[in-house]
């Protein structure tokens, strides 16, 4: 006896009902993707590479770190990213939040501190006490700087390993506070200063577009340069300017002369790098870029099949 209509037509409903569940349930699951920070842990005061395997540039991929972003570029078949860890942060363990079309997830990220040290500087009284005039104008141009440093280009604009901007030694590395006068600042310094003469050619470490040239109370002479990506470059006590606001700068390029104007001791440059408003140190952040891929290396690799596809067509 065959079974009644009703019970074919809704055996076959749930059988229409099931086939796309089975087919979804067919489909790969991609992999999840592969991510190493190095080095690991992270001084405070220095950046680190995020290294993510598994996940492509139209994969949507951010990161934060410290409530500051982190920006992916593509190299090779993976992306790398830059953390930033503040000179100022606190030792300990932090997430790492990344997110992309279809995940997400946290690493936790240790970092270590970093002994840094004291140095001591005497300087005019004026320029500490300062006047009613001074402290309204140092006000004012901290704001200019505060709206050039929260630039985040969406491009990385460099390819290659950053070089140093002269060729003098380093005095007084990044990261010291400064004993002024006798008075300890708590604010650490957020640069590395080279010792050379006034006049010495002062080059960009890598390629660019200035943001701000202009004549500052503290900093004296000074330029900042974007380099995409949160990624900002400043150079102070300059006695000349070789640049403008919105010019575009390449490696080696010209950006103005060292001096000594501003608050200052002598003749120097300081020279400063900010990642996504971090205050990181330079020296260690041009050994990093070192370890980054760079001309050839940033394009997309073809797979072994996709080449062998194209030789008969060569």
């Amino acid at each position: 006896m065959s079974p009644p209509r009703f019970i074919l037509a809704w055996f076959a409903a749930i059988c229409l009902w099931l086939t796309p569940l089975a087919a979804l349930a067919a489909e790969p699951v991609g992999a999840e993707p592969e991510i190493k920070i190095l080095p690991m842990p992270v001084d405070r005061g220095t950046a680190a590479r995020v290294l993510v395997e598994g996940l492509d540039e139209n994969s949507g991929l951010t990161g934060m770190f410290d409530g500051r972003p982190v920006f992916f570029f593509p190299a090779g078949n993976r992306l790398i990213g830059l953390l930033a860890a503040d000179v100022m942060l606190s030792p300990g363990h932090y997430p790492l939040t990344l997110k992309w079309n279809n995940g997400a997830r946290e690493v936790d990220v240790t970092v270590r501190d970093r002994a840094y040290g004291v140095r001591s500087i005497k300087v005019p009284d004026r320029q500490v006490n300062l006047s009613k005039s001074d402290q309204d104008r140092a006000v004012r141009e901290q704001k200019l700087v505060i709206a050039a440093l929260e630039t985040k280009s969406p491009r990385r604009l460099w390819r290659e390993p950053w070089v140093d901007p002269v060729g003098g030694q380093v005095n007084s590395s990044f990261g010291r506070q400064t004993k002024m006068n006798g008075v300890l600042n708590p604010r650490p310094h957020a640069g590395a200063d080279y010792s050379v003469p006034t006049g010495t050619e002062v080059r960009a470490p890598a390629d660019g577009v200035v943001l701000l040239a202009d004549e500052h109370f503290f900093a004296g002479n000074s330029v900042y340069v974007d380099h995409g990506q949160g990624l900002i470059s400043m150079y102070f006590h300059l006695s000349a300017f070789k640049v403008k606001a919105g010019d575009p700068v390449k490696r080696g390029d010209a950006l103005a002369l060292s001096g000594a104007t501003g608050r200052v001791t002598g003749a120097h440059l300081h020279y400063g790098v900010y990642l996504s408003r971090a205050r990181i140190d330079p020296v260690a952040f041009h050994r990093l870029t070192s370890l980054l891929p760079s001309g050839e290396d940033l394009r997309p690799r073809r797979s072994q099949a996709e080449g062998q596809a194209a030789q008969p067509g060569s």
